[in-house]
């Protein structure tokens, strides 16, 4: 079994407590930079710098929405702020990435199967 990198636990209590203060701690950022660094392992760049961009808007996102995770409502902060860094990640990706898409299409020329691209 796989130990985690962030105790759960510890990092609900972190943010209820910045959610009392109002403000983000310094150990609360320190989670989010780990969290942000971390769980971007799978996704493919073809450019390092690439990466850093997705994980600055992963980080971007996770100071900017923090105070949108209600204790009440869930246990598990651990995975609303994953998913929130993930986010984070695929938004810069696609915007990275929209410029290289190209739009190819087909036109079928005359009485044959030719296309022509």
């Amino acid at each position: 079994m796989a130990v985690n990198y962030i105790d759960p636990k510890e990092f609900r209590n972190e943010i209820v407590e910045c959610l009392k203060t109002g403000a983000l701690s310094r150990k609360a950022t320190d989670l989010f930079v780990l969290l942000a660094n971390r769980a971007n392992r799978k996704m493919p760049y073809s450019d390092p710098r690439d990466k850093e961009d997705c994980i600055m808007s992963a980080l971007y996102d996770l100071c900017k929405y923090w105070r949108n995770f209600n204790p009440q409502i869930s246990n598990n902060a651990f995975a609303y702020f994953t998913q929130m860094a993930k986010n984070g990640y695929a938004k810069e990706f696609k915007r990275i990435h929209k410029h290289n898409v190209e739009t190819i299409s087909l036109d079928q020329t005359g009485e044959s199967e030719i296309y022509t691209l």
